[in-house]
């Protein structure tokens, strides 16, 4: 019994250190099986983190990625919409009434088909696209800084248990967007004003040109003429346009069936480029009606002093729009009420497509970013 015992003993033995020994040798491939497994997960969990923030759109998107997808959106945008600006700015700088067909005292603009017609032929096609050049120099960096930090203030408001995505905080994000991105961006704002009104023969012939007439002239405080109203402007305008396009949204989201955050969510999120490109639309008209009157007084701060052929009427005098109040007692006694809304109608039918287009691409641009960092991720 003792030598069965002891045989017994050996054999339990050799078979412990037998498992320890295989246990031993197989922990690699425990170890290889484990990472590969976990490998798996997170690669489940990139892909399905990658089709949410393409859902998601800006509201996981990085700083840079919001900015590359504002930037495309800005610069389509405004080549799309050029001439109608040049024509808008040709009308809320002439200080003669705009209409009023050919009576007495009638501007040399008169309506958006007659101005247009007048600058091709008196200065060509180009002269539609005048300003464009300093305009991309506005609305690229514009379009993409005010995405950024329209970004940037959902990300930080979510993390504060906030939605981002409805009033009032939607509203304060697009003013916070909006005044951040003027700042940074104003002067080129002053310079395509004034390659935009200046007409035929050009005062200045080019970007440079206009930068170093406008610091000969006024001095530096030239390229930011206007900035306070501006200010005044962007922030309303802001917020109106973007919180305007979160109501019109959440209006499509609210036919859904579904009513829980999270499928309500994913549904704002998949909406078409062409219902995003529909809110954007109504967003930029009313925005652009309610702001009108303070564009106008910013124009005629840019272009005061600008010594541009008497044809077009009666230059902007700097001494009369020294300040906010001067600027509008002036323009109220010259021209009444109907002098704030000149270039209205040209106006509303740049904003609203340019608000479409921006928005829509930008959703676009927003998922084709998301896609690829996904798959680059993955590969």
């Amino acid at each position: 019994l003792g030598g069965r015992a002891s045989s017994r003993s050996r054999r339990l033995r050799a078979l412990g250190l037998g498992s320890l020994g295989a246990g031993l040798a197989s922990a690699p491939a425990l170890r290889r099986r484990s990472a590969h497994a976990a490998g798996s997960s997170e690669g489940g969990d990139r892909s399905a983190k990658a089709k949410k923030t393409m859902g998601k759109g800006d509201a996981d998107a990085s700083v840079g990625d919001s900015m590359m997808a504002g930037a495309f959106a800005g610069m389509l945008s405004r080549v799309v919409v050029a001439p109608l600006d040049v024509i808008k700015i040709r009308m809320q700088v002439q200080v003669e009434p705009v209409g009023g067909g050919g009576t007495l005292g009638a501007g040399k603009y008169r309506g958006i088909a007659q101005c247009a017609r007048t600058i091709l032929k008196e200065e060509g096609a180009r002269g539609l696209w005048a300003g464009t050049v300093p305009a991309l120099f506005l609305w690229v960096p514009y379009t993409a800084v005010q995405f950024a930090a329209l970004g940037e203030f959902k990300r930080v408001a979510r993390e504060n248990g906030g939605d981002p995505e409805k009033p009032p905080l939607a509203f304060l994000g697009g003013a916070v967007a909006g005044a951040t991105a003027t700042v940074v961006t104003y002067p080129f704002d002053v310079m395509r004003t004034v390659l935009a009104a200046q007409g035929s023969p050009r005062v200045y012939d080019s970007l440079p040109a206009a930068a170093a007439g406008i610091l000969k002239n006024r001095g530096p405080a030239g390229l930011y003429a206007g900035v306070g109203v501006t200010l005044l402007e962007i922030a309303p305008a802001s917020a109106i346009q973007f919180g305007v396009y979160a109501l019109l949204r959440d209006v499509v989201c609210s036919h859904s069936a579904s009513s829980s955050r999270t499928d309500q969510s994913s549904r704002r999120e998949s909406i078409s480029p062409l219902l995003n490109a529909a809110c954007g639309f109504g967003a930029g008209s009313v925005a652009r009606v309610i702001i009108h009157p303070l564009d106008v007084v910013k124009k005629r701060f840019q272009v005061a002093g600008l010594a541009r052929s008497l044809r077009y009427g009666e230059r902007v005098a700097t001494a009369e729009f020294s300040s906010f109040a001067s600027a509008f007692a002036t323009i109220f006694r010259k021209e009444g009420v109907r002098g704030f809304y000149k270039g209205l109608t040209p106006g509303l039918i740049k904003s609203a497509p340019a608000s479409a287009i921006t928005f829509a691409a930008y959703e676009v641009a927003s998922r084709a970013i998301a896609k690829r960092r996904s798959a680059d991720e993955e590969s």
